[in-house]
């Protein structure tokens, strides 16, 4: 499974929502609330093997699907090396 799937899938569970788009809010058409935007955070962590900066851990700067594919992204960029 790729990162994007990886992430889809913890948002489905997290949100119980079978599909969605990758621009849709995570709060306003997931319906995730506070602790469960936390919750994410934790099980990037741990699917991703990466640890967040404390600057990245505001969950409401993640608005949609494609802002916590970007934030992923950059974290796996830094573990292999490349400029990111």
């Amino acid at each position: 499974m790729d990162m994007k799937e990886t992430i889809r899938e913890l948002l489905r569970s997290l949100s119980g929502c079978g599909e969605f788009r990758d621009t849709d809010g995570l709060q306003d058409v997931l319906g995730l609330d506070s602790l469960a935007m936390v919750t994410l955070l934790v099980r990037l962590e741990d699917a991703f093997g990466i640890r967040l900066d404390e600057s990245d851990m505001n969950p409401y700067e993640l608005y949609a699907a494609q802002d916590v594919m970007r934030l992923v992204e950059k974290y796996l960029e830094k573990a292999d090396g490349s400029p990111g």
